[in-house]
C-alpha cells in the first residue's frame, strides 16, 4: 500500500480509536469502499467480516451487551443497510448502544434512485436514538463524537450515520482535536443524574414501612445504570422479595433467599403470584413491558406503585404510578440505602414459599427435554460461573433458559427482549466472544433460530472463537406450535421445520460437532463440549412436543398463571 491522502474516512476511524473502539463488525460494498480503503492503515482497529449484514448489527450488540461500551458495525448502501435494520430495531427496543455506519451513494445523486440507493436516515428514523446523513466533510469528527455520546448517555440506544461515498473520500486535516460536547442543557435525561429529591426518598421509606406485601421489580435499567452492587445491598438490607424481567436477569443474586426469579408470561408461578398479590411494587428500571404485567387493567390494582426510570417518557406510560421518580437507578438506590431498615414481613415470605412449594418449577423431567439439557449445562457452568457468558436465542428454549440458567451478573446473560428476534444468539455470541476473549460463550439456540443466521459459523471458523453452540432441535417452531396446541385446536400450521444435519454443517465450516439424542448420552456430551477451548456445535434432538410452563395465557392476569395444559 502506497502513500495516500488523508480522508474523511481516516478521520472517522481515528475518532473511533480516540473513543476506545477496537473492533468493527461489517460487510463491504461499493458505497462504503472509501471507508474500507482506509481501514488497513489503522491497525489498532480490527475489522471482523461477518457473512450477512444482520450479523454485523448483532455482533456489535454482543460487544455492547457484555461490556457496556459502544459496539460498532458498518455496511454498504441499499441492501447492505436494510439488512442491518432488524439488528438496529432489536437494539432500540432493548436500549443497546451501537453505532451503525452505512455507505450511501454520492451526494450529487441522492434522490435519483441510483444503484443501491435507499433513504437510510428515513428508514432508521423511528428505530434509533438519533441518525445523521453526513453531508459535510468538516462535520465528520463532531458527528461521530456526538453519535457515540448519544448512544451511551442516558438511556442507551443505537445511532446511525449514513456516509455518502464522495464525503468519505473527501480530504480531511490529519491533525484535529476530539471536541468536548456538553448536552446537559438539552438532553432531557440529564436531569435524572441529579441528586434525588429527599421528598421522594421520604415517600418511598413511608410506603415500605406501611407495606405488608412489598415487592422489588428489577428491570434492564438497573443493569444499564451499573447498579448491580447497590441493588443487591438493597435487597439484603430490606429483606424484600425480588423479581426480575428477562433483561434484568443477573442484577440480583439468583442464590439469594429473597430472589424469586423472573415474572411474566413465562415467569415462575410464585413470582407471578407475588406480583399479583403485592401491596407495593418498587420498580427499578423496568418499562412495565406487556410480557411481565399480564393485563394492564388489573396489574397492581391493589398495590401502590413506585416507578424509577431514567427515561421520563416511560413514567406513567402504560402503568399509572403512585410515585414516579425520574432518576438514574444507581443514584436513586444509593440515596435510598442511607435510610432503609429491615422489613418485618415474615408472613409474606412464608406465603411466597408456600406458592413455590405448591407449584414448583421442574428443571429436569428426565425425558430428554430442553430443560434436561439445560440442567446438565448449568451443572457444568456452576463449577466456575464467572468463566461463562450465556446467550439465548428466542422461543421456547429462551424461556426455559431464563428459568433454568443462573448467571453471576447481568453482563453474562444476553437475550433479545422487546423485539424477540430469532437468529439473535449466534452473531451476538460472536460479538461477546471478541469482547471477552478470556470467557467461554454458551450459545443456546433452537433449530429455527439457528437457521436464521447459520452463515456466521464462518466467523467461528476464521477466528477459532470459544463459542459452544447448543442447538435445541425439536423439529418445530416451538413457541408458535405451543400456542397452536393450547389455543388453536392443535392446528399445526407452518410450524413443522426440517433442519440440515447440523454436525455436517459444522464440519463444512471445519468445526467440531456432535449429535445428542438421549439422557444416557447427555453426561458424556456435556463433558465433550467443555473439554477444551474453541468452537463446537452440539445438536440436542430433544422431545418434540414439550410446552413451556408456567404460562400466563393471553388476556389473563398474573394471578391466573397456569402450570400445565390441564389448567386451561
Amino acid at each position: 500500500m502506497g502513500a495516500r491522502e488523508y480522508t474523511v474516512a481516516d478521520a472517522i476511524i481515528d475518532t473511533l480509536k480516540a473513543h476506545g473502539v477496537s473492533h468493527i463488525f461489517g460487510f463491504p460494498g461499493g458505497a462504503i469502499l472509501p471507508f474500507y480503503d482506509a481501514l488497513p492503515y489503522h491497525e489498532e482497529i480490527k475489522h471482523v467480516l461477518v457473512r450477512n449484514e444482520q450479523g454485523a448489527a448483532f455482533a456489535a450488540q454482543g460487544w455492547a451487551r457484555t461490556r457496556g461500551e459502544i459496539g460498532v458495525c458498518c455496511t454498504t448502501s441499499g441492501p447492505g443497510g436494510t439488512n442491518l435494520i432488524t439488528g438496529i430495531a432489536d437494539a432500540y427496543m432493548d436500549s443497546i448502544p451501537i453505532l451503525c455506519f452505512t455507505g450511501q451513494v454520492p451526494l450529487s445523486v441522492i434522490g435519483t434512485d441510483a444503484f443501491q440507493e435507499v433513504d437510510m436516515t428515513g428508514v432508521t428514523l423511528n428505530i434509533t436514538k438519533h441518525n445523521y446523513l453526513l453531508d459535510k466533510p468538516e462535520d465528520a469528527v463532531r458527528v461521530v463524537t456526538e453519535a457515540i455520546q448519544i448512544a451511551l448517555s442516558g438511556r442507551p440506544g443505537p445511532v446511525h450515520i449514513d456516509l455518502p461515498k464522495d464525503v468519505q473520500a473527501a480530504s480531511h486535516l490529519r491533525d484535529f482535536e476530539i471536541p468536548k460536547l456538553d448536552f446537559s442543557d438539552t438532553d432531557p435525561m440529564m436531569a435524572a443524574y441529579q441528586s434525588v429529591d429527599p421528598k421522594f426518598i421520604d415517600e418511598v421509606i413511608k410506603m415500605l414501612s406501611e407495606a405488608e406485601r412489598p415487592l422489588l421489580l428489577i428491570g434492564h435499567g438497573a443493569k444499564c445504570s451499573g447498579a448491580t452492587a447497590q441493588v443487591r445491598e438493597l435487597v439484603e438490607k430490606l429483606g424484600i422479595p425480588t423479581v426480575n424481567t428477562l433483561l434484568g436477569k443477573g442484577v440480583t443474586d439468583a442464590h439469594n433467599e429473597y430472589d424469586l426469579g423472573m415474572l411474566g408470561m413465562h415467569g415462575f408461578y410464585h413470582a407471578n403470584m407475588a406480583a399479583h398479590e403485592t401491596d407495593l411494587i418498587l420498580n427499578l428500571g423496568s418499562r412495565f413491558d406487556d410480557r411481565i404485567v399480564g393485563r394492564y387493567d388489573v396489574f397492581g390494582e391493589n398495590a401502590k406503585i413506585v416507578h424509577v426510570d431514567i427515561d421520563r417518557s416511560e413514567l406513567n406510560k402504560v402503568v399509572t404510578s403512585d410515585l414516579a421518580v425520574h432518576a438514574d437507578v444507581k443514584i436513586f438506590v444509593e440515596a435510598l440505602l442511607k435510610r432503609v431498615q429491615k422489613l418485618q414481613i415474615d408472613s409474606w415470605h412464608e406465603r411466597i414459599r408456600s406458592w413455590e412449594s405448591e407449584k414448583p418449577y421442574e428443571p429436569s423431567p428426565g425425558e430428554f427435554t430442553v430443560r434436561d439439557c439445560y440442567s446438565a449445562l448449568m451443572a457444568e457452568i456452576a463449577k466456575n460461573p464467572d468463566q461463562y457468558i450465556v446467550v439465548s436465542d428466542v422461543g421456547q428454549h429462551q424461556m426455559w433458559a431464563s428459568l433454568s440458567m443462573k448467571v453471576p451478573e447481568p453482563f453474562k446473560w444476553l437475550a433479545s427482549g422487546g423485539a424477540g428476534t430469532m437468529g439473535f444468539s449466534l452473531p451476538n455470541s460472536v460479538g461477546a466472544a471478541f469482547a471477552n476473549p478470556d470467557k467461554t460463550v454458551v450459545c443456546l439456540v433452537g433449530d429455527g433460530g439457528m437457521q436464521m443466521n447459520i452463515q456466521e459459523l464462518a466467523v467461528l471458523m476464521d477466528y477459532g472463537l470459544d463459542i459452544k453452540i447448543c442447538v435445541m432441535n425439536n423439529s418445530f417452531l416451538g413457541m408458535v406450535r405451543q400456542w397452536q396446541d393450547l389455543f388453536y385446536d392443535k392446528n399445526y400450521s407452518g410450524v413443522q421445520i426440517t433442519s440440515p444435519d447440523f454436525v455436517k454443517v459444522a464440519a463444512g465450516y471445519n468445526l467440531s460437532g456432535q449429535t445428542v439424542s438421549s439422557m444416557v448420552e447427555l453426561p458424556g456430551a456435556i463433558d465433550k463440549i467443555f473439554v477444551e477451548r474453541g468452537p463446537m456445535v452440539s445438536e440436542f434432538r430433544v422431545v418434540e412436543e414439550d410446552n413451556v410452563f408456567p404460562m400466563v395465557p393471553g388476556g389473563k392476569t398474573l394471578g391466573e398463571t397456569i402450570v400445565s395444559k390441564q389448567d386451561l
